[in-house]
């Protein structure tokens, strides 16, 4: 007995001492004296309503001496949040363990969101000045590096440390995200942006009957430059400016909530004939000339038996700048008449082939500045405002196209003389159907009526256009008589772009030419099929006229309507104060109220679409060219045909 218990006491003791061990080594295994560093990482979540809140916070010891680095597991759990716009913020340090001493790396991640649909990757989007590409400047969105590119999505860290996503949180929404320690030694060569996988944009699906005619419709694109919608009376302007316009409405489509993707003629007009938007064709800036890799609309059409013709009097699209590719006829004449205009078109249709549908692209200015119209033409429309610019260029310059000295009766002044130019240009798109109607070629046709710009009064501290993106320069009468009366007074309320355009005429012809680059817009026929559809559509523009700065300004209207413009410009002034922001385009149509602070969640969210839109598109401009475009010597000729337009000094 006395022995048993013995036994008994020492296996207690052993028992004791095994426990005992145990604990110091757990105890030195939690200190980890072999770990001289430390990675700690805080996630927030935050809505336009409610500030940051914290969800997680983790550390993990490391050695900074051994190659392998721990990964940190974490899933954050946003069903609190389903259906709102969250912003998910990550940010972290790595140090040593002495906390006394700075940073020494940074922390990487790679995260994957999980809802009821599955599993898909999460990405840390955005685009900062440095970039491979020429044309794209600034710092948008959350600009991050590849850490680890064997993953998807990859392991990204930024240089301050900080990663950020904005998304609408899904039916069981949760973040999974994986993060590791990153210092300078484990860096090889120079930081790698990382790029987001660039995907064609998706098609609406839509089903159109194509005509089993031998001879396609001839196609009619009729461009009066400078147009804003809100002055005509098909889009509710009280002023009779526009009778034969309006009259062309009743028996065709209209799309009530058209835009421009740039808001000057030279780069808006090379993307309705290209389809693309100016930072894929290039077509940015005074001196840059249209690409040839680009194929053009007008080119399409001459491949497959079209006979083409182009009458233009704007300077910006003549032969130098490359808009005369694809055409059997080009015809330029600098700030001539409307007049002038159908003239042309009647003497080509004259010695046209029946047998042959053609396609003519027309393009006049009277509505541009200077403001110049008729004296009768500007009685039917003079309140007898004594405003300080009589139209002309110079009295336009002298008040200066940045916040202008002017008082609201020297705005109405011009208005006045707008409005009678937007009259006499009425005048002529009556003329050139009377002209389609002599030559029986008007029923049977594709006619698209639009504007390439629109153009500011002073709204958001601009004159003329070329100089923001806010509604008065964006927002374009868009008019498509469908052939046969197809459609023949719908209006569509969905958002469309000029981008539609190239699509749309492809589309009704049955044509499918191969191109190596995605088309970014849909076929309006889709619109016109289903007026009251409206599945969510965002509209991006951009616009850079200055030599000096690759790209000016970006915006994007949303899918909910919200609609956002930064600055980008390497050289500051290329924008008003007034011309930046966030806007409720639903509830404030006018885009006068500035919503950054109220909800800068929101505001985030889009600088983040933006983003992903330019890289997006620097991929597709990257792949079919690894140059600028080409640039024309700005002779004397240009330059006074250019500054006839108010575009040079």
């Amino acid at each position: 007995m006395g022995n048993k218990a013995g036994e008994q006491t020492r296996r207690r003791r052993w028992i004791a001492w095994a426990i005992a061990l145990a604990a110091i080594a757990a105890a030195l295994w939690w200190q980890k004296p072999w770990a001289d560093s430390v990675m700690t990482v805080t996630v927030t979540v935050s809505t336009d309503e409610q500030p940051a809140a914290a969800v997680y916070r983790k550390q993990a010891f490391f050695s900074a001496s051994r190659s392998a680095r721990p990964v940190m597991g974490m899933s954050v759990d946003l069903r609190r949040w389903e259906g709102e716009l969250v912003r998910l913020d990550v940010r972290g340090t790595v140090r040593p363990r002495a906390f006394d001493e700075g940073s020494t790396g940074y922390f990487t991640c790679s995260a994957h969101l999980n809802d009821a649909d599955g599993t898909r990757p999460l990405e840390f989007i955005g685009w900062q000045e440095g970039g491979s590409i020429w044309l794209h400047v600034g710092r948008v969105g959350c600009p991050s590096f590849v850490a680890n590119a064997e993953t998807d999505p990859p392991f990204v860290y930024t240089k301050d440390n900080w990663l950020w996503h904005v998304l609408r949180v899904p039916e069981r929404g949760r973040v999974r995200l994986s993060l590791s320690p990153l210092l300078p030694d484990d860096l090889q060569g120079r930081p790698v942006p990382f790029v987001p996988a660039a995907r064609p944009p998706e098609q609406e699906a839509g089903r159109r009957e194509i005509a089993g005619a031998e001879r396609r419709p001839d196609v009619f694109i009729y461009v009066i430059d400078a147009v804003r919608a809100d002055h005509l009376g098909c889009y509710g302007y009280q002023r009779p400016t526009s009778s034969a316009i309006d009259a062309f409405a009743a028996q065709a489509t209209l799309y009530e909530q058209a835009h421009t993707p740039t808001t000057w003629t030279r780069s808006s007009v090379a993307t309705m004939l290209t389809g693309v938007y100016p930072c894929v064709h290039g077509a940015m800036h005074w001196s840059d000339v249209l690409d040839e890799w680009l194929l053009l609309l007008p080119e399409v059409l001459q491949q497959t038996g079209y006979t083409t013709c182009c009458v233009t009097a704007n300077g910006n699209l003549a032969e130098p700048f490359g808009f005369d590719q694809g055409y059997d006829a080009f015809v330029f004449g600098n700030r001539q008449p409307a007049e002038w205009v159908n003239s042309e078109v009647e003497s080509f249709l004259r010695g046209a082939d029946d047998s042959r549908p053609v396609f003519m692209y027309l393009h006049t200015v009277e509505p541009h500045d200077p403001y110049t119209p008729r004296p009768e033409s500007f009685e039917l429309f003079d309140r007898g405002l004594n405003g300080i610019c009589d139209g002309s260029l110079d009295s336009i310059e002298a008040v200066g196209r940045f916040n202008p000295d002017l008082t609201a009766e020297d705005v109405g002044h011009l208005i006045d003389l707008y409005d009678a130019e937007i009259y006499e240009a009425d005048e002529g798109f009556a003329g050139f159907l009377d002209v389609l109607r002599r030559h029986q070629r008007l029923d049977d046709a594709l006619v698209i009526f639009v504007s390439d710009h629109g153009e500011s009064f002073d709204e958001h501290g601009t004159l003329g256009h070329g100089r923001n993106l806010n509604r008065e320069e964006m927002h374009v009468p868009l008019i498509v008589k469908f052939p046969d009366g197809r459609f023949a007074g719908t209006r569509v309320s969905r958002s469309v772009s000029l981008v539609d355009l190239f699509p749309t005429v492809l589309g009704e012809l049955g044509l499918d030419p191969e191109l190596t680059y995605p088309l970014p817009g849909g076929d309006l026929f889709l619109g016109a099929s289903d007026p009251s559809g409206k599945p969510p559509r965002r509209l991006q523009a951009e616009v850079s006229q200055f030599d000096h700065n690759a790209l000016d300004l970006v915006g994007i209207v949303d899918e909910d309507g919200y609609k956002r413009v930064i600055d980008v410009s390497v050289n500051p002034g290329a924008a008003t104060e007034l011309s930046l922001g966030l806007w409720d385009t639903g509830a404030d149509p006018s885009e006068e109220t500035d919503l950054v602070e109220a909800r800068p969640v929101r505001a985030a969210y889009d600088e983040q679409l933006i983003a992903a839109w330019l890289v997006a598109e620097r991929h597709w401009r990257d792949a079919m060219a690894t140059e600028g475009p080409p640039t024309v010597e700005m002779t004397d000729e240009l330059r006074d045909q250019l500054r006839a337009l108010g575009y040079l000094r």
